[in-house]
């Protein structure tokens, strides 16, 4: 799984992908992409922001302030498939 890791990685800390963004991978290392639109709502100061900057690897903000409109945060996650035994990449739309 290291190669896979190593397209998501910069630094040892998880690369911000925009949205049109994707990991580059090798040919020989090519894995199907599984998008997925998460919308995270709820009350006010409970942790939404907080959970999907964690989940990005980008720094939790240390002050809480309300966010304004949506937030739109995409977050790849390889997978090795039990069942199949073959890697996957999960696209994580997170909206918040």
């Amino acid at each position: 799984g290291r190669p896979y890791l190593d397209s998501i990685l910069h630094k040892n800390q998880r690369r911000v992908f925009g949205l049109l963004e994707r990991p580059a991978l090798p040919p020989a290392l090519a894995a199907p992409t599984v998008p997925y639109k998460l919308f995270l709502s709820g009350k006010s100061g409970v942790g939404k922001t907080a959970l999907v900057a964690a989940l990005a690897g980008t720094p939790v903000p240390p002050v809480h302030h309300e966010t304004l409109g949506i937030e739109a945060t995409t977050v790849y996650w390889p997978a090795k498939l039990w069942a199949s035994g073959r890697p996957v990449i999960f696209q994580l739309h997170f909206w918040d």
